[in-house]
């Protein structure tokens, strides 16, 4: 289990806001009962400069893979659209059957994505999507024999892009942060809040500076995992594109 999956965002959230003030805590008291601890700075500009370093990086990462969801949501409408329209080239029952099916398929794609914070009709869905992409082969392979070779090869390399692209999908829905960098975020950020809690030369804490620096770091990890975690927060990727196709299949048949 991932740390980023274990607790709603809101609480991950609460909790580095609590830890990074104190962290800040922390290195105020330190700072007035360690000795030899007066000049920091240097090492305070070397730890925020790292930790702004790792979250970039982090980023942009998440970036990429928000990017990489919302382009596969767009290229799963196209495969099954167009398997959709090359399996006019074949004749009936089985064409009628293949649409049928693709229709439905649609419709549980769009159904697995509302459900997929409950991890059981998630899994649910994607057994019934897995049957379906069953019977759309068998379907296809049925008639394969007395399929003209051009035919069947369009219909194929069409049916083969519907499943590479779902499995492209589940797959992309899993690539997220992994535990050990979002450790180490964790462990730079709390550093580099202990050493600006460091105020040797004054019993004043950091008041409104010290709020500042919490809540923007806070609100940029909590930006980060909810950009990177596609089944939890408010990012979602679009699904527009598969809204509009299942319209259109409806709407011609």
């Amino acid at each position: 289990m991932r740390i980023v999956e274990m607790m709603p965002t809101w609480a991950l959230a609460l909790g580095v806001l609590a830890l990074l003030f104190l962290s800040l805590e922390f290195g105020y008291r330190l700072s007035h009962r360690t000795p030899g601890l007066d000049d920091v700075a240097a090492l305070q500009a070397s730890v925020l400069g790292l930790v702004a370093l790792l979250l970039a990086f982090s980023f942009s990462m998440a970036a990429e893979r928000y990017t990489l969801r919302r382009d596969l949501v767009v290229k799963e409408a196209n495969a099954i659209g167009t398997f959709y329209l090359r399996s006019g080239f074949l004749p009936e029952p089985t064409r009628g059957e293949l649409r049928t099916r693709l229709r439905r398929y649609v419709d549980v794609r769009l159904d697995a994505y509302v459900d997929a914070k409950d991890p059981e009709r998630f899994a649910q869905w994607l057994r019934e999507s897995d049957a379906l992409q069953a019977q759309l082969w068998a379907l296809l392979d049925a008639v394969a024999p007395g399929t003209p070779t051009a035919v069947l090869t369009l219909t194929t390399q069409a049916l083969n892009d519907v499943l590479d692209v779902s499995a492209e999908r589940l797959e992309a829905s899993r690539n997220i942060i992994p535990n050990s960098i979002f450790v180490l975020l964790l462990i730079g950020m709390l550093g580099s809040a202990m050493l600006l809690g460091f105020r040797p030369d004054t019993r004043n804490r950091g008041g409104l500076p010290w709020v500042i620096f919490v809540v923007i770091l806070t609100a940029v990890m909590f930006t980060l995992v909810d950009l990177d975690v596609p089944l939890r927060g408010r990012m979602h990727s679009d699904q527009h594109a598969l809204y509009e196709l299942q319209q259109q299949l409806r709407s011609h048949p």
